[in-house]
């Protein structure tokens, strides 16, 4: 067995404990929200309004989640990654002390993730020197316990909409698995931040749009699993999908994300493109 081989298989075991943990930490902080956010302003959003115009129904003006809320997810999550993240020892301190002394705002920055603006976190890590890809991932795992909680609110009130976007509806990340069923002739999407699933076309690329047939990949790691890449050519892109037609258990998104890692490393193997939550963890190994 090779010294590389021995390296990544405990890398891998690392790599699960580590969500483990933050899984734990997540139902946590969901319990807490739940007692103490007013998600009955929710109610005043013009759903409707928002996803005719093709926008995802959170935004920076109905956050509902509040500074001292954020900074609670944020000691109990903070923690694990100084454990874990052992090549970033000293960004992390600063990042620590900058929270502890209140020097930036994780609010402002969970609504420049719901924004896509780069931006804000690049000016961030250059201010303090933390690099923008740690930051991202704090941000979402601070993020995740109350974007899963509006999903959770707004889910049911989805199913009277006809949304086929590449991206949620709820918070309009990009998504990161899908589950297929050909028999039935239905594909969704899935999101990591808020755990939502929407459908969409069966063959098209969520990434450029891509409609040809040719130029999109369908790559089965082993034939009598139901985990594959879907692979476009035109963009680059690719999304890790469940073939429910072999699956034979009842199945979590969020478990099959990080327990088919060994996906990404085949699709970067592949030269596809690998999204900055999985170069953290890539550049890892």
């Amino acid at each position: 067995m090779s010294d590389k081989y021995l390296t990544q298989q405990q890398f891998y075991e690392m790599y699960l404990e580590f969500h483990e943990r933050i899984f734990k930490i997540h139902v946590k902080c969901m319990e807490r929200l739940v007692a103490v956010l007013p998600f009955e302003k929710l109610n005043q959003i013009d759903i409707a309004a928002r996803l005719i115009q093709n926008k995802p129904i959170l935004n920076e003006s109905n956050l509902i989640i509040e500074e001292k809320d954020l900074e609670h997810i944020f000691d109990l999550i903070f923690p694990i990654f100084k454990k874990y993240s052992y090549r970033n020892k000293e960004p992390l301190l600063r990042l620590e002390e900058l929270n502890d002394r209140r020097r930036i705002s994780l609010r402002k920055l969970v609504i420049a993730q719901l924004r896509g603006d780069d931006q804000v976190f690049t000016d961030i890590s250059k201010q303090y020197d933390i690099p923008s890809i740690l930051l991202e991932r704090i941000i979402e795992f601070v993020a995740v316990p109350y974007l899963e909680l509006c999903a959770e609110y707004f889910n049911k009130k989805l199913s009277g909409f006809d949304w086929n976007q590449p991206f949620c509806p709820i918070c309009g990340s990009m998504p990161t698995m899908a589950k297929v069923n050909e028999s039935a002739r239905t594909r969704f999407l899935w999101c990591r931040f808020c755990d939502s699933t929407w459908s969409f076309a069966e063959i098209k690329c969520p990434f450029c749009l891509n409609i040809d047939s040719k130029s999109i990949r369908i790559i089965f790691p082993s034939t009598n699993k139901p985990f594959r890449i879907d692979a476009c050519d035109n963009c680059k892109n690719y999304i890790k999908t469940i073939d429910e037609l072999i699956v034979n258990e009842k199945y979590n998104l969020s478990v099959k994300h990080v327990e088919t890692y060994y996906l990404d490393i085949l699709a970067k193997s592949l030269d596809y493109k690998i999204q900055n939550h999985l170069k953290f963890y890539l550049e890892s190994i």
